[in-house]
């Protein structure tokens, strides 16, 4: 087992070896996620397992990843803080038409390099587990009362008619 997350893995080699990778990467690293991020000094905990699935009959992975985000709250517009633990299975191949039978649960990535980049790799499941809408669940939103009988009254006096030109038109 390594200590460090190595930038670039091989990941047949990886798996030929039952290697097995633990390590941090910083989120100021991931330039895709630091978009989304108030604070990206915060560290991500990543732990790989590369091995050959005797079942599937494909080199296979597992990754574990663990990080807290700042994010923005749609609904109050506050920062907070969002944890992320996930945890994928997939496995490795170089076609994606010997992969239509397994599971749907397994995630396939198609080699096309010798070597892939750990850091994007990363930055790809982080950024899947990124809510669309992220909403703090204890926010409230903020918003004045407006006494609804006066803004009745104004819309109704205001209201015309959207069809009095197809109206006179029509005449």
């Amino acid at each position: 087992m390594l200590d460090k997350l190595p930038e670039f893995i091989d990941p047949i080699n990886a798996v030929n070896h039952n290697k097995q990778f633990v390590g941090r990467v910083n989120q100021s690293r991931l330039k895709r996620l630091v978009e989304l991020v108030g604070d990206s000094e915060r560290d991500v905990q990543v732990e790989l397992n590369f091995y050959y699935d005797r079942v599937l009959k494909f080199p296979a992975f597992t990754m574990k990843l663990e990080t807290v985000l700042a994010l923005q709250c749609q609904r109050s517009l506050e920062m907070f803080d969002l944890l992320i633990q996930s945890e994928v299975k997939g496995v490795f191949t170089e076609s994606l038409a010997l992969t239509k039978d397994l599971p749907a649960e397994i995630e396939v990535f198609e080699l096309t390099e010798d070597k892939m980049s750990s850091f994007n790799w990363v930055e790809e499941e982080l950024l899947l587990s990124v809510p669309l809408a992220p909403i703090n669940d204890s926010s409230s939103m903020h918003y004045e009362n407006v006494d609804t009988s006066e803004a009745a009254d104004e819309a109704s006096t205001e209201k015309s008619n959207p069809f009095a030109m197809l109206q006179a038109l029509k005449k």
